[in-house]
């Protein structure tokens, strides 16, 4: 049994090794291995556009941290000084009565600003947020867009 599987083994083998490959079968290969290396190169330019849209928002995203980080600083250190001054005026009193009027005068300024300073800030965070959520959806479409191309 196993001398003709053997026998017809090489019977076939010889038969395929002087078979020719149509040219039609030829083209339609070489067009496969074309448009799957096209579909390849969309896909891949679509990628790095992708990762450089991810590195813009990164970018971005650093710079409004640090802008918040700024005006959170630069509030501290507004409130300090506030704090330093009032401290100078309290030491400047000649009667607890001033002294009082000068501390609730102080802690009314001091709680005004505050409030200022949160609205500066949550003003701020909300157009940060709207900036990165509009530049996030352009991004998400623009490589949707890109890999439905390559995926043509």
């Amino acid at each position: 049994m196993n001398e003709y599987i053997s026998r017809q083994t090489q019977a076939f083998l010889a038969d395929v090794a002087n078979t020719k490959v149509p040219p039609e079968v030829q083209a339609i290969a070489q067009d496969c291995v074309a448009k799957a290396h096209e579909a390849y190169a969309q896909w891949r330019d679509a990628t790095h556009s992708g990762t450089r849209a991810i590195d813009e928002v990164m970018l971005a995203n650093r710079s409004s941290a640090k802008a918040i980080v700024d005006k959170i600083f630069s509030n501290a250190e507004a409130s300090a000084e506030a704090a330093f001054e009032a401290a100078q005026g309290f030491a400047r009193v000649e009667t607890l009565s001033e002294l009082a009027r000068q501390q609730a005068k102080y802690v009314q300024k001091q709680l005004s600003i505050a409030s200022q300073q949160g609205d500066a800030l949550l003003e701020l965070s909300a157009k940060i947020a709207q900036e990165t959520t509009d530049t996030l959806s352009v991004i998400v479409k623009s490589s949707a867009d890109d890999l439905q191309k390559a995926g043509q």
